[in-house]
C-alpha cells in the first residue's frame, strides 16, 4: 500500500530526502519527532513500513502531515525496504533515518547545508545508543585500514541519489552489510567523493539487526566476503603487518643481532637480557 501526501510540499526537487524504514520499531515516537522538528526543511520524508502492528501505524498517523510518501507491505529484508525508500525518492541528497534512530538535534540538516553540499558522499560523527551511550568520531580519510575494521554509519551520511542511480540499488543478497558493501563500491570501487563533517549527525540504536551479538558469526562472514572483493590480499596484509609492527613496539622479544642477546621491548623502552646457554 502506498499512500502519497503531497499537499504541495513536493512540488519542486528537495535538498534531501529522509527515508524511513520499519518495521514495528521501538522508540520509533523519537524518530519521528527528531526528523519533522529538524530547522531546515526542504526535505521529502518517506517512509517504508514493513507491516508493522496498529500501535506502529498509530504513530505514523500522527505525522501523515508531514510524511510525503508512505508505504506498509511486507518485503524481503531491511534493504528490500531501503530500496524500496530509494526508487520512492526524488531528493538530490539521500539520508536513511531508521525506526528507533533519530537526529543528533534539531540542526543536524543545516549543519550539512552550512558545511557545503559539494561532495558525493557526507558523513558525520554518530551517537551509539544502548547499556552505555558513546560517541563515534570518524576519521578524515577512510583507507584500508579504517574499511578493515569499521564501516560508516548511513544515519549520520548524506549520498547523492545519483550515485544509486548510475551503480545501482543495495545488493540485498547481503542480509546484513550491505551499506558497507556498497560505501566500499562507492567509495573504493567507483572512486566517489566524499569528506568527513566535524558534528554529531545522530543516534544510533544498538537495538538493530546490525548490533545483535548472536548475528556476529554472520554479519563477519558477510563483512569477510566483501572485503575479498574490494581489497587484494596484500593491501590487507599490509595493514596487518603496520597493526603487527605497533604492537611491537608496546611490547615485543626479539633475538640481539649478535645472537647472544635478546631485546625486550616494552612500552617503546628497550632491554638487552642475556639469552640462557641451552648447555
Amino acid at each position: 500500500m502506498i499512500v502519497s501526501t503531497d499537499n504541495n510540499v513536493i512540488n519542486k526537487i528537495k535538498k534531501f530526502s529522509v527515508i524511513t524504514v520499519c518495521y514495528n520499531a521501538p522508540n520509533l515516537e523519537r524518530t519521528c519527532q527528531s526528523i519533522v522538528n529538524q530547522t531546515y526543511q526542504d526535505f521529502e520524508w518517506i517512509v517504508v513500513d514493513g507491516g508493522s502492528n496498529q500501535e506502529t501505524l498509530d504513530i505514523f498517523e500522527k505525522y501523515k502531515y508531514r510524511i510525503n510518501k508512505f508505504v506498509s507491505e511486507s518485503d524481503n529484508g531491511i534493504y528490500d525496504a531501503m530500496n524500496k525508500g530509494i526508487k520512492l525518492s526524488s531528493g538530490e541528497y539521500l539520508l536513511f533515518m531508521n525506526g528507533g534512530d533519530s537526529f543528533y538535534d534539531s540542526n543536524v540538516l543545516q549543519a550539512y547545508v552550512d558545511n557545503g553540499l559539494d561532495k558525493d558522499i557526507i558523513y558525520s560523527n554518530v551517537e551509539l545508543m544502548g547499556e552505555r551511550n558513546r560517541i563515534i568520531e570518524y576519521p578524515e580519510i577512510l583507507d584500508t585500514k579504517f574499511w578493515l575494521t569499521n564501516c560508516i554509519c548511513h544515519q549520520s551520511t548524506i549520498v547523492r541519489k545519483e550515485l544509486f542511480d548510475k551503480y545501482g540499488l543495495y545488493n540485498e543478497e547481503y542480509k546484513i552489510v550491505a551499506d558497507f558493501q556498497k560505501w566500499l563500491e562507492f567509495i573504493k570501487l567507483q572512486n566517489c567523493s566524499y569528506k568527513k563533517v566535524d558534528f554529531i549527525g545522530a543516534k544510533y540504536s544498538l537495538d538493530g539487526i546490525s548490533s545483535d551479538k548472536k548475528r556476529r558469526k554472520f554479519i563477519n562472514e558477510e563483512r569477510e566476503f566483501a572485503i575479498k572483493k574490494y581489497f587484494k590480499e596484500e593491501e590487507v596484509r599490509n595493514v596487518e603487518r603496520i597493526h603487527y609492527s605497533l604492537l611491537e613496539r608496546i611490547f615485543s622479544i626479539k633475538n640481539h643481532p649478535n645472537m647472544e642477546d635478546k631485546i625486550i621491548t616494552i612500552l617503546g623502552i628497550h632491554i638487552k637480557a642475556k639469552r640462557k646457554n641451552k648447555d
